[in-house]
This record gives C-alpha cells, sequence and structure tokens, in this order.
C-alpha cells in the first residue's frame, strides 16, 4: 500500500517521533510503503497531501490533532486516496468518535502519560509504559484493518470541514487561547478560557436561511455539526451521520453563565433536543447573517465571521475507518 504520513510536531504536549518511526515501521511489516512528511508551518499539510496524491499515494495519514486532520482532507477531497488518522493531537476528535484508539485528552491521567514521554525523551531510550506508544502503534494497527468509506464534509468559502463549524462563543473562546497554553494545559485550556470568556459576550441578534427556511434568533452560540460528539465528549451533533448529505444546526439561546451551565449539562445529559432555548435542524445549505460579527472556526481553527453560507459536499472524501466503527454514525 503506498502510502504517505504527515506529522505536525507542533500539535499535541509532546513530540512524539520516536512512536511515530515505530508505527511507520509496524506499518511497513504489513506491507505498507510509508513515506514520512513533516510540517513546519500552519496549512503546510494541505499541500503536503495535494502532493502525496500526485505522487501515486492511497493512504495519507494524518498524525497530529483535529487540526491536522482538518489540513490533509482538505488536501484530499475529490481523489481517490483515503484519509488515515494516528491521533496525537492536543484533542483527537476524529478518532475519538470513529472508535480509532487515542488518547483521550480529558482524562485525569493525561498530565501522567506526558511526564513519561518527557522522561523518555531526556533519557534518550524508550520506556515500556509510554503510553502514547501503545496508543500509536493501536491506531496503526487499525488502519492495517480498517475499511475505507466515503463521508459527506462541510464546506465554507473554499474551506471545507470534517466534523464541525462553530459560530460565535466557541471560535471566540479559540481566538483567546494561545499555543503555548494548549502546549501546557492541553485540552484543559479549553475549559479554563471558556470559563472566562462566557458572561462578557451577549446574544446576537442571527437571521438563518436553512434550504430556503428562514429563521430569526438570537444566540450566542451555533454548532453546525457533522458528526456527533463535539470536542471528543459531548455529542451536541445527535442525529448526524456522516454520509446522510446533510448538515446538523444545533442552536443555543441565552447568553448568562448560569444557562451556559445548563446547556453544557443538558448537552452531557444527552437532554439538549428537549430543551426550548434549543433549536436543531438538519439542511444541505446554511446561510448565517448577524447584526454584529461572529467568529467561525471550521474544526477547532479559527476561519472567519459573520456572514457565512455553509454547505454540505457529498461523498467527497475517502476515510479508513475501523472495522467496528459506530454504526449509528452512518446512514
Amino acid at each position: 500500500m503506498q502510502s504517505e504520513l504527515i506529522y505536525n510536531p507542533r500539535g499535541g504536549q509532546v513530540v512524539v517521533r520516536r512512536e511515530i518511526e515505530e508505527a511507520v515501521a509496524f506499518l511497513g511489516r504489513c506491507g505498507w510503503s510509508v513515506a514520512y512528511r513533516e510540517t513546519t508551518e500552519p496549512r503546510e499539510a494541505t499541500d503536503l497531501a495535494r502532493a502525496a496524491v500526485l505522487r501515486g499515494a492511497k493512504v495519507v495519514i494524518a498524525a497530529g490533532g483535529d487540526g491536522t486532520v482538518n489540513e490533509v482532507a482538505n488536501g484530499l477531497l475529490h481523489t481517490d486516496a483515503a484519509l488515515g488518522v494516528l491521533p496525537v493531537g492536543t484533542t483527537n476528535s476524529w478518532a475519538l468518535q470513529m472508535g480509532i484508539p487515542a488518547l483521550n485528552p480529558w482524562s485525569p491521567g493525561t498530565n501522567v502519560v506526558k511526564w513519561v514521554a518527557d522522561l523518555e525523551k531526556r533519557l534518550a531510550r524508550p520506556i515500556p509504559a509510554n503510553y502514547y506508544r501503545t496508543v500509536i502503534l493501536n491506531a496503526a494497527q487499525a488502519l492495517v484493518e480498517g475499511r475505507t468509506v466515503a463521508v459527506d464534509v462541510g464546506e465554507v468559502s473554499g474551506r471545507c470541514f470534517l466534523m464541525w463549524a462553530g459560530i460565535g462563543l466557541d471560535a471566540a473562546i479559540l481566538e483567546n487561547i494561545s499555543p503555548k497554553e494548549k502546549k501546557t494545559l492541553g485540552s484543559w485550556a479549553y475549559l479554563f478560557t471558556t470559563i472566562g470568556t462566557i458572561g462578557r459576550g451577549s446574544s446576537t441578534d442571527v437571521r438563518l436561511n436553512l434550504d430556503g427556511k428562514v429563521i430569526n434568533v438570537s444566540t450566542q452560540e451555533i454548532i453546525v455539526n457533522n458528526i456527533q460528539l463535539y470536542g471528543g465528549m459531548m455529542a451536541i451533533g445527535a442525529r448526524a451521520r456522516v454520509n446522510d448529505a446533510k448538515l446538523d444546526v444545533c442552536i443555543f439561546k441565552g447568553d448568562s453563565f448560569f444557562t451556559f451551565i445548563q446547556h453544557a449539562l443538558k448537552v452531557l445529559s444527552h437532554q439538549h433536543l428537549q430543551d426550548q432555548k434549543v433549536e436543531y435542524y438538519q439542511c444541505s445549505e446554511i446561510v448565517i447573517e448577524s447584526d454584529g460579527a461572529m467568529p467561525v472556526h471550521l474544526d477547532g481553527e479559527p476561519f472567519t465571521k459573520t456572514p457565512v453560507t455553509i454547505r454540505t459536499v457529498p461523498s467527497a472524501l475517502r476515510v479508513i475507518v475501523p472495522k467496528k466503527a459506530p454504526g449509528h454514525l452512518f446512514n
């Protein structure tokens, strides 16, 4: 299997080149021919993925977090090459959603894992207890044993997203998180920044056109989902399917700290679809206009501001998923 692996060493809390090299060696023993590439600047992974396709790669592996997966996906749209994932980022939402072995960034033991990996780096020799190694090798095995499926993507101004687009509060939170905070605190940086951000904003009057249906609402947060899990843990897009040619739009109304906590608790308990302060729609295209410009992120990376048009592009990307990927994610 001719393939290329694209590693983003700036993603995640630990540089895992040695573990990646072991995964490449494992894939080689399984009959894969893997060329190793490493990014040096933002968005470079998209160009590397496109070049890999031109060189004849049948699989392009994104070794990183959600941002790296997004970049590689953008380079593989409408090609015969499939996207594979080795989840080594700060958050690994696609892997956690699809059942790909991944280090859960919200786990209390993550800091211990990071300490072990740092110790191994200082000692310059492998430590058998290195959990990163176990996760990466298990993810590589899932690639070998997996199946290839075609999935939809969302598209905004020529840029695609594989998982979600966020409009409003969560995009503002992402804009306020520094790379240093992400490196030091991991996913907990999102929680701490969220606490510091909510309450400072306010709802905005928004006009939405959903496949021709016009809705006016006052909101601080809209999530447009292509998958069910948000951030690897919250099933905001509870009815989303990755191959139904639809996007699932979740609108959260209210802007107080108390309302935000209510929304979070109801999402975590899978009750938000019964909440009168939450509106949920499915559509193939959504136009969002707001009285004041609202920030927009795609797969966790700040991208633009409203107004935006978001549309689904059916079956635009081939991806490798585990044989036992959750069936409820597919139509």
